[in-house]
């Protein structure tokens, strides 16, 4: 895989839709962090010398329970982005050619591609092609979309009590010491932001669950070489907030084309109280409206980010599409609404036996005593 990167980055750079997380510098290191076994293709399209599409996949022998064969995108515990690589040139033979190799040389009777952005460029060339996709799940997710300036966004988006509030509590933590917003420039040293968002995301609750980072060693190795690579091509956006040149909060994020992917976020925890984890999100939004080209960024979180949902008004739908290989992929798809509800019937019934099981049994009456 490594000889294909030369080819894997010019088409990354000329892509119908950005995904990050799939280009090279990002998936080779996911892959010797957490996928080495997994059962992992590499499917890639060539048009002579040039690479067309890369799309990375994993084989499983069982679809949602069932015992039926599977290509399902691969993706790891920090991915939330499943787009295909595929060349904005030629798209339309290129999806063909794909989806040709699925279906006859695939070796899989049901093929789910996951965590794919409705309406983006990539669904509309996939729904334009033969094939019946069906959609199997979806959530919407904060979507920060690019205003006039920073300040016409946080004084359109937040609330004029949120805003007051916002400027209180900077006003105190003021009263402590020296308040400055940070953000990464591209001369900096990365080695020190890295170490810095490590260290204040260890310090709190995720530390002490143990899932900072830091506390695997497959973690920590991923994040250091993601940023490094990242912070090289000018792709690694990390803004934040300092307390007497002491970290208390950090925002991160990927770029890509005219778009970015928010990452991790962390905070101080013993200054909870004054939010600065709030503080550098609002830091944030005016940072991305300074940088030059960049339009939007996905919060790239679960369907209940709380703090981003306020913040961020826009919405992003992400879904899993799949489609069947054989008769049998084709016939669950099929038959897959009445499973899902047959499942969650299933479900109910268990829960509310439990529950009856669960619940005492009522007193019996005892006999009269004899007078």
């Amino acid at each position: 895989m490594r000889a294909l990167v030369p080819a894997w980055d010019g088409l990354a750079a000329a892509a119908l839709e950005p995904n990050p997380f799939y280009e090279s510098w990002m998936l080779l290191p996911a892959l010797e962090a957490f996928g080495l076994e997994e059962d992992f293709r590499l499917v890639t399209i060539w048009n002579g010398e040039r690479l067309d599409a890369v799309l990375p996949l994993e084989r499983t022998k069982v679809f949602k329970g069932l015992p039926i064969s599977t290509l399902a995108s691969w993706r790891h515990r920090h991915c939330l982005l499943c787009t295909p690589l595929v060349r904005a040139d030629g798209a339309r033979d290129t999806l063909a050619a794909l989806i040709g190799w699925l279906r006859s040389d695939g070796g899989a009777s049901v093929v789910s591609l996951q965590y794919i952005p409705s309406e983006g460029p990539f669904q509309r060339a996939l729904m334009a092609t033969d094939v019946r996709f069906v959609a199997l799940d979806g959530y919407e997710r904060p979507l920060l979309r690019r205003a006039k300036d920073g300040e016409t966004y946080v004084n359109k988006f937040l609330t004029r009590k949120e805003r007051q509030e916002l400027r209180r509590r900077e006003k105190r933590l003021q009263e402590r010491g020296r308040l400055c917003c940070v953000a990464l420039s591209p001369g900096d040293h990365i080695g020190r932001w890295i170490e810095e968002f490590l260290l204040l995301e260890a310090a709190g609750w995720k530390g002490k669950e143990g899932s900072a980072m830091i506390c695997s060693e497959a973690n920590r190795r991923f994040l250091t070489e993601t940023f490094r690579a990242a912070h090289q091509r000018g792709r690694l956006q990390i803004v934040g907030v300092d307390l007497d040149g002491r970290p208390l909060a950090r925002c991160t994020a990927f770029i890509a084309g005219e778009g970015s992917y928010a990452f991790k976020p962390a905070y101080d925890e013993a200054f909870a109280k004054f939010s600065p984890g709030v503080i550098a999100e609002v830091a944030r939004i005016r940072h991305l409206h300074e940088l030059p080209g960049l339009q939007w960024m996905d919060s790239f979180t679960d369907a209940h980010n709380s703090l981003l949902s306020r913040l961020w008004r826009d919405r992003l739908t992400v879904r899993s599409l799949a489609f069947g290989t054989s008769a049998a992929g084709a016939l669950t798809l099929a038959a897959w609404p009445f499973l899902r509800w047959a499942k969650q019937q299933g479900e109910r019934l268990l829960s509310a036996a439990s529950r009856a099981r669960a619940r005492p049994a009522p007193a019996r009456p005892q006999p009269a005593s004899a007078p």
